[in-house]
């Protein structure tokens, strides 16, 4: 899947994800609470509905952006590399909505070995998350977060790249990919486009 790196704010979040300095993303993108993340998405699910897209997509896009937003924070308390928050931003095209999310905190696998040791490999990491009912904040009886975003996707048509470590997932028009890059997000990057 094309993740649309040539869109400059895909691009940004991606640039903001993978660089060595840690420099903060604008203030139009950044957020650097949960509840910073919270209001920016909910401007958007009442503008989505202003330009005409569905009640329903734009209360899932809310949900699916309140499950891989809120990871963010609750995995990476007090464990940021450097920089805490997440990277929110999204662009109106033509014929389509981009969403952009990125963070600069641990990554799937990371979280995911403290309750799963013997993971081995960014990939295992990322099909454990998007397949199992497991959680990365153990004793918590969770982990039904990217499951749910995977499913509702399926079900509704919204296209989505997701990538950690080296690791990436695509889901374009419902068909799915598992994969591997050369560019690794020691955090976690994703991107939705919804098709008007």
């Amino acid at each position: 899947m094309d993740t649309g790196l040539r869109h400059p704010l895909v691009a940004a979040a991606f640039a903001w994800a993978t660089a060595t300095k840690d420099v903060a993303p604008s203030q139009e993108q950044y957020c650097e609470s949960r509840d910073h993340l919270n209001a920016r998405m909910e401007r958007l699910r009442s503008t989505m509905m202003k330009e005409g897209i569905s009640e329903t997509t734009a209360f899932l896009l809310h949900a699916i952006l309140s499950e891989i937003g809120g990871n963010s924070f609750d995995h990476n308390i007090g464990q940021w590399r450097d920089i805490p928050g997440a990277f929110f931003g999204h662009a109106t095209e033509e014929k389509e909505l981009i969403v952009a999310l990125a963070d600069r905190g641990q990554g799937i696998r990371t979280t995911l070995q403290r309750v799963r040791p013997s993971m081995r490999s960014d990939e295992e990491a990322l099909r454990v998350a998007f397949l199992e009912r497991i959680s990365g904040r153990a004793p918590e009886r969770r982990g039904n977060g990217l499951k749910f975003v995977r499913q509702t996707i399926m079900e509704d048509g919204i296209d989505l790249f997701f990538q950690s470590g080296a690791a990436t997932y695509s889901l374009e028009e419902k068909r799915e990919s598992w994969g591997r890059t050369e560019e690794q997000i020691p955090g976690c990057f994703a991107t939705l486009t919804i098709r008007r």
